[in-house]
């Protein structure tokens, strides 16, 4: 028996590679401003909090053909959540180390 509904088309699979690919740029983003701004501590995981859910907004709000096609609501919420904070803390500590730890 084939389950299809545990097997995405290559139409969901590039949905969620979108996805995928513009939360990393927007950990960058948010690293980088984190880092240049000095933001230390509660204040830096604020921002990268806050741009994260500003890319859920996006999906949900601004690009509207991810949100339409995206079946299953978990991997809304959760396509690219672990690499989305990974890189921006990675990004936010190596930029604020190379301004500020002179």
């Amino acid at each position: 028996m084939s389950n299809k509904a545990s097997h995405p088309s290559p139409f969901q699979r590039n949905i969620y590679r979108k996805m995928y690919y513009i939360r990393v740029a927007f950990a960058i983003v948010a690293g980088i401003i984190a880092g240049i701004l000095k933001l230390e501590e509660m204040l830096g995981l604020l921002i990268g909090v806050l741009i994260f859910i500003i890319t859920y907004l996006l999906f949900r709000y601004g690009i509207k053909d991810i949100y339409m096609n995206v079946k299953d609501v978990r991997k809304f919420y959760m396509t690219g959540i672990f690499s989305y904070f990974l890189i921006w803390y990675v990004i936010w500590v190596i930029v604020f180390n190379i301004i500020w730890m002179r």
